[in-house]
């Protein structure tokens, strides 16, 4: 399965936000947050500072978005108003379509600490995995507001990812709420202690590998 680096990742996803806002219509980048704070899209995207204007650059750089005007009302700054270009339109299609087919394994910080957790106690690791299930449940409780009150508004084909994200949610919950379950019935329990014991004893044991020399011919 092939790798993404979540940077990377996420640069891709705001420039493919900004494609797509702009194979609607023409506009500039106050517009553009606008709307992705209207369609809850915002949700989506790691919001770091100057996020949006990087993608345009690059976007523009790229030849796939182009600069048709820069006004100044008022006392406002300057607005750049931007639209998407052929081969824009041609990227975007094709980020979409791999996207969707392609099934990435990006960095997840979570697996990668499940993957670690031999290493706190049973009663710690259920300590904090109540934490994580407490997090989550406001979390599904708001997408459950959300969709019922934006699908009328913007229709549904435009909320997908907010359902998947809730669907995924909801199942990371009932697996937590498992896991909580047989951690405190002692069904799974471990000790870190004789684990390290065990793995030290298997390394002292193993045979030293020696280097293959090829006999004279």
């Amino acid at each position: 399965m092939p790798k993404a680096s979540s940077e990377s990742a996420q640069r891709k996803h705001w420039a493919l936000a900004v494609l797509a806002l702009l194979r609607e219509r023409e506009m500039h980048p106050y517009e553009m947050r606008r709307l992705m704070r209207e369609r809850n899209k915002e949700q989506r995207l790691v919001l770091k500072a100057g996020s949006l204007y990087h993608a345009i650059a690059w976007l523009e750089k790229s030849t796939f978005i182009e600069a048709i005007r820069t006004e100044r009302q008022g006392k406002r700054p300057e607005r750049t108003t931007y639209r998407i270009t052929k081969a824009g339109i041609n990227e975007l299609l094709k980020w979409l379509r791999e996207m969707i087919a392609i099934p990435l394994r990006e960095s997840a910080s979570f697996v990668v600490a499940l993957d670690h957790l031999v290493h706190l106690s049973p009663a710690e690791a259920a300590e904090h995995f109540n934490q994580r299930l407490k997090r989550l449940e406001p979390r599904l409780k708001e997408m459950d507001a959300v969709l019922p009150m934006l699908a009328p508004k913007i229709g549904r084909i435009n909320l997908l990812e907010v359902e998947f994200e809730r669907a995924m949610c909801q199942a990371e919950i009932v697996w937590l709420q498992q896991v909580l379950r047989d951690l405190r019935s002692g069904a799974l329990v471990w000790d870190i202690e004789l684990i390290l014991r065990y793995l030290r004893t298997a390394a002292a044991n193993r045979p030293e590998k020696r280097e293959c020399v090829a006999a004279p011919v």
